[in-house]
This record gives C-alpha cells, structure tokens and sequence, in this order.
C-alpha cells in the first residue's frame, strides 16, 4: 500500500487539503520499540497481531527485530507470512474453528497452538497431528489490569495441570501460557503470574517446551516513574527464582505496547461550545480505544498553519463527530482555552485498537493514512 510520507505533522498540514481526519504511521517508532523488547525482554518476544495489523506496522517491527507472532485467525497468519515468509506464527485463539486449525496445521505449517478445555483439545488432536506444541492457558487473577482477561479464557490451576498432563500422554509437548490483561500497571504483577505458572508446571510434572508471559505491559497507560526495564527485570528476577521453570524458556506476546508508540491521530475540530470540543473523529472511528484507557493521550492543538496553540488550558468534554451521544472520550481533555474551529488536535500513543476499529457509522468513517519520518 502506498502512503505519502511527509517529514513531520507541520509539513502534511502545509500540504493537507481536506477536513479528513489522519491516521498517522511512525515507522521509526516502531522500529525503536520492536528493539526495546528484543534486546531487553529476557526471552522470545512473540508481536500479538491483533493490535494493529497494518503491514506498516508489522513490516517496522520486522525492521526491529521481530521475527515471531501471536496470530489469531488464519488472516493474520497469510498477512505475517506475506511480510516475512518465514515467520514464527503460533494460533493463540484458544477456540479455534476446526477448518481453520487443519488448514492452519496443513497449509501453513502451524505447530504452536493454544486451549484452555478439553473440549479444545480433543478438536486440535482431531483436527491436526501429534507433533505439536499446545499451550494450556491458565487464568491468573489480576487486579492491577485495566481490562482483565481472565473471564472469558484461561483455565482454572487444577484444570490446567489435567490439560498438560493430557497434551503429554497425548504426544505431544506441553507448554503453558497465561494473560495477565490490558495494560497491567504493576510490574509484580508478572512475577505474580508467573509464580501461578510455575505452581501449575510443579504440579502437573511435564517437561515444558515454554512458559508464555502473554501480553499485558503498559504503554498508554505505562505508571510515572515506571519503565519498560522495570516490568522486564521483575519478569527475569522471578523467572530465576521459581525452580519448576527457572530452566525453560520464556515467551511474551505483547500487542498495544508494541503498537501505541508508533501511530498517531489527526483529527479537527469542527466546534467549540462552551465546555464542549466535537472532533471529526471519534469512538466510530480512530479513538475507540479512548473510553477504555481513560486517559488523555499526549496531545498538541495546531492550528491551521501548523503553529502550536499554546497559552492557559481548560478542561473540555470532547464528542466525536456521529449522532449518537455515546460517541464521546469518556475523560475530560485539558486543551487550550482559546481553541478553535479548524484548529487540529494531533493525538500521540494511538497505534494500537485504533485504525483497526475504524468504522463508518453515519457515513463518517472516512480516513486518511501518512507516513511520519519522525520518532513520534
């Protein structure tokens, strides 16, 4: 796909001529943050597909390193394979239909799946051969996650020994995997994940093939004062520790914190009134990820010249563009008191459930895409 690429948000303003909002990509962005996990991330780092699966975004965390995948669809296999042929894609979807884990299996060579049932298990074994390697995911209890993952997949502990204890007898290998939930904002929590791994890896008593950390750092929503090095070394710290899997290798599967630093949003501002800023795009478009994260992302108010409005700031409720009165941020923005009609707001950390979720309710999905050759 051809996209324009422009030094920097100034120069695509100077050149815009539409009102349409811009999903901006940060190539080296992503190439800066596919680095941070690879040579830092005490283990095999895995990109979840999901989050942003835009072949810039994967062909720029390719450029930084990433050579391994959590796909969950056969779409998302085709798409990596077609970036990088030969790519790691493990299936991690623990319900998968039947059709796609035997064309999965058989036309693209995947050995790595996930379960968290018998159910699940029994149509993998059915469904592919024996020389696999099946994940059993187990839940592990969370509450420092802003979206917890563990009510719709993840197996009780007890259950999860009797699944790896199965995938063995079964001949194949066994390891075990866990997600701890969206943007996890205590780095203890992952070592308390893992802890859950390894009660489970002790109990069942199976050679494990990997103990897969799953996604869940924070990037959007990363704590001040905390960093990435912070999640990374009480991973490494308690991976150490933890006899019954301090010898296996370690896998993680980060999604958003790969994807956020590289994408941006342009959108307008198409009215002021009172305590109220309406924008061109919305929770229907590029913003979705908004009322979940709660947060203000790092934003700059341009105007249409392209020169920063600085000066006093006020909070604003800030709507989307449909008619629906859902299609709001969900938290107060602090944007300048003398913003204005055209005025564009250039929103940062925006790479992930973004312009993937980009719909066209009321005729408004209408977006642009560019290139930035800045590091976002």
């Amino acid at each position: 796909m051809q996209r324009e690429t422009f030094a920097g948000i100034s120069q695509l303003l100077e050149r815009k001529t539409t009102d349409t909002p811009v999903f901006c990509f940060h190539p080296q962005a992503y190439r800066r943050i596919a680095r941070t996990f690879v040579e830092r991330f005490p283990g095999e780092v895995l990109y979840a597909v999901k989050a942003n699966p835009d072949p810039t975004v994967v062909g720029s965390l390719v450029e930084g390193g990433i050579v391994a995948f959590d796909t969950a669809s056969l779409e998302e296999i085709a798409l990596v394979r077609g970036i990088l042929p030969g790519a790691h894609c493990s299936y991690n979807h623990p319900v998968k239909p039947r059709g796609a884990i035997t064309q999965a299996y058989r036309e693209w060579g995947i050995r790595d799946f996930v379960v968290d049932h018998p159910a699940e298990l029994d149509k993998l074994f059915e469904s592919a051969g024996p020389d696999l390697v099946v994940e059993v995911r187990v839940a592990a209890p969370n509450p420092h996650a802003t979206i917890s993952f563990n009510t719709k997949f993840g197996a009780e502990p007890a259950d999860a020994v009797a699944l790896l204890r199965e995938v063995h007898a079964r001949g194949a290998r066994a390891a075990i995997c866990t997600h701890l939930g969206y943007q996890t904002l205590k780095p203890g929590a992952f070592a308390d994940g893992l802890r859950v791994m390894s009660d489970v890896a002790e109990s069942a008593g199976v050679e494990l093939a990997y103990v897969n950390m799953g996604g869940g750092f924070p990037s959007a929503l990363m704590p001040a004062g905390l960093s990435l090095d912070d999640f990374f070394g009480a991973i490494g710290t308690a991976h150490a520790s933890l006899a019954p899997i301090a010898g296996v290798a370690l896998h993680c599967e980060p999604g958003s914190a790969l994807a956020h630093p590289g994408g941006s949003v342009l959108c307008q501002v198409l009215l002021v009134k009172q305590d109220a800023v309406y924008l061109n795009d919305g929770i229907y478009g590029a913003l979705a990820e908004l009322p979940y994260t709660k947060k203000q992302p790092p934003t700059r108010v341009l105007t249409r010249d392209g020169s920063v409005r600085g000066g006093a700031e006020r909070l604003y409720t800030v709507f989307g563009p449909t008619c629906d009165s859902v299609d709001t941020l969900g938290v107060p923005f602090s944007l300048p008191a003398d913003i204005r009609e055209g005025d564009w707001l250039h929103l940062g950390m925006m790479g992930a459930y973004s312009h993937i979720l980009i719909t066209n309710f009321n005729g408004l999905g209408l977006h642009e895409t560019a290139l930035i050759n800045d590091d976002a």
